[in-house]
């Protein structure tokens, strides 16, 4: 429809009517627009995506997941106590940062941080992400020898009265694919494998007489870093964390304006027949889209404010008291009990 509309506009029909490339001119046109409304420093909420929820594993700081590849920034998260017996269960907030830095194990000594009663998680590529070494118990600087040997055992986190000791959940295997624990048992005398250049979302073949499952992950799939390092045991925290995802990308005139609502067509129409004037070979036309194309991104900055009446939850909450006695909040003793102090609900 809005190609359609366009091709009615005198200056812009020439442009759209390039013989063999009429919808490669309007698709490239739609997918810039696209880009830019995804590009106001405001998260829309009909961008949002929920991302595959995880469990906090003994001494793993990163989490590759499955069937993520169009997350472009998180935005907000919390964390829930899963296996607490308590109703509601206890939980609390998980601050979103844009990098972190690796981290060996656990750390207990004075910290600004872990003053605060929180998590923090940031996303990362899969293949920036570190992984074990099937077989290398006692070695590697990354998972502290929590690597699967012949015989390991992962047990399920879901229902155990403390996080168990399992190695870590992600490995390269010896043909350099990344995998992922998808299913828990036991290790057997060989390490699982599968051929070279898999594609990502393939069974690796199983060690000799394993139980557990493991399954090819997409590099340039998305992961999770999280601070602070879990302890060997302890509480197992699930992982509850929402963002925004890429821009949608145009493939064919057919396709709709989805994830984009209804009431923001004129607002795409506008942007699209700003950006048209940019692809016309005459100079005059041309010039408009310096014009149109400003005019276009402060009325979408408009549209976004005025959707924005809603009240900010973020926060100052202080670590101390007024006297500096105490805790405001609690201490922070652990991974093991990071939410020190009164549960929240």
């Amino acid at each position: 429809m809005i190609a359609d509309i366009l091709s009615g506009i005198v200056d812009i029909a020439p442009i759209l009517s390039v013989g063999g490339y009429s919808n490669t001119t309007m698709l490239a046109i739609a997918n810039d627009v696209m880009n830019e409304f995804c590009a106001v420093p405001f998260p829309w909420k009909w961008n949002e995506i929920t991302l595959p929820q995880f469990y906090t594993n003994s001494y793993q700081q990163d989490y590759a997941l499955l069937n993520l590849t169009n997350l472009a920034s998180l935005q907000r998260g919390i964390v829930i106590d899963i296996n607490n017996s308590s109703v509601p269960k206890r939980w609390g907030y998980v601050e979103v940062v844009r990098e972190q830095t690796e981290a060996l194990t656990s750390w207990y000594g004075p910290c600004p941080f872990y003053s605060s009663p929180v998590f923090q998680a940031n996303w990362m590529l899969n293949s920036q992400l570190y992984y074990g070494t099937w077989g290398a118990a006692n070695t590697g600087t990354n998972t502290i020898g929590n690597n699967p040997i012949s015989g390991s055992r992962y047990t399920q986190p879901l229902g155990a009265q403390s996080q168990p000791s399992n190695p870590i959940t992600q490995i390269i295997d010896a043909n350099g694919n990344l995998l992922l624990l998808t299913g828990y048992g036991t290790e057997g005398t060989t390490a699982p494998i599968a051929p070279a250049n898999s594609t990502p979302g393939t069974t690796a073949t199983p060690g000799t007489g394993a139980t557990t499952a493991w399954t090819v992950l997409d590099p340039n799939g998305q992961g999770i870093r999280i601070n602070p390092v879990p302890s060997q045991t302890g509480n197992v925290w699930q992982f509850n964390l929402v963002g925004q995802a890429k821009p949608v990308r145009f493939t064919s005139l057919s396709q709709f304006l989805t994830p984009l609502p209804d009431s923001y067509e004129p607002s795409f129409r506008q942007g699209c027949t700003a950006q048209a004037y940019r692809y016309s070979a005459i100079a005059k036309v041309r010039e408009k889209f310096e014009v149109e194309w400003p005019l276009w991104q402060k009325s979408l900055y408009l549209s976004r404010e005025k959707s924005d009446k809603e009240r900010d939850a973020n926060r100052f909450v202080p670590g101390t008291s007024v006297l500096g006695v105490g805790g405001a909040r609690g201490g922070f003793i652990g991974p093991l009990y990071p939410f020190a102090g009164p549960p929240r609900w």
